[in-house]
């Protein structure tokens, strides 16, 4: 289904990146089933997907695998890291990124990034599509004092650019930061990934498909 979000009153475009931008959340989502595996259980995308969206959610996780296989986060994490970040450096841009992107800058609307990612990562996944340049302000999750599904990040890429939250537009993928974003006083639209699609948005929440299938 097509959403228009060509909103006069709309100053900004705040992205989500994990999820969004790239399909990082699948590939690590992946791995965390087949990892858990290896240790002789089972898990979807139905048990853990709530989880993903925020970086705060370690007692969470730890509960989960307990409960689950007796393991713990930092166990996971262990063999996670080396098995995924190779994966995420080579993905491309998720459909409609660059549509956005441009239909942004063809409006003169500031664009932001509001993720729990770290600038190194970014630099490096987005550097390599030629698009780091394109955000007038970037907030990364060590830059502020709470993580999603608080407002903070999303507060303070509006701070960086210069725009009231309520003249700013989210594009989010998981519920936890479409929370952060409405509780930050701003619109949101979402684009679930495959990890997310299941999980139950806020009240108020629009979602797409794809990127593709939203007009700016």
């Amino acid at each position: 289904m097509s959403v228009s979000a060509a909103h006069s009153d709309v100053e900004a475009v705040i992205f989500d990146f994990d999820g969004l931008i790239i399909d990082s959340e699948r590939v690590e989502a992946d791995a965390i089933i087949e990892i858990v595996a290896e240790w002789g259980h089972t898990l979807s995308y139905v048990d853990f997907g709530h989880l993903f969206g925020s970086v705060d959610a370690d007692e969470q996780w730890d509960e989960l695998l307990a409960a689950t296989c007796g393991r713990s986060l930092s166990e996971l994490e262990e063999l996670l890291r080396p098995r995924v970040s190779p994966r995420k450096d080579r993905l491309t841009l998720l459909p409609g990124v660059r549509d956005i992107l441009d239909a942004a800058h063809r409006r003169g609307l500031r664009v932001g990034l509001g993720t729990g990612n770290i600038i190194p990562t970014l630099e490096r996944r987005l550097g390599r599509h030629g698009v780091l340049d394109r955000f007038d302000a970037i907030v990364t999750r060590p830059e502020v004092a709470h993580g999603k599904p608080a407002p903070d990040i999303y507060l303070e890429v509006a701070r960086r650019l210069h725009v009231e939250p309520e003249a700013c537009l989210v594009l989010e993928d998981s519920a936890v930061g479409c929370e952060a974003a409405q509780a930050a006083g701003m619109r949101v639209i979402a684009c679930p990934s495959m990890v997310t699609a299941h999980c139950r948005y806020p009240d108020g929440v629009r979602c797409v498909n794809s990127l593709q299938d939203l007009t700016l």
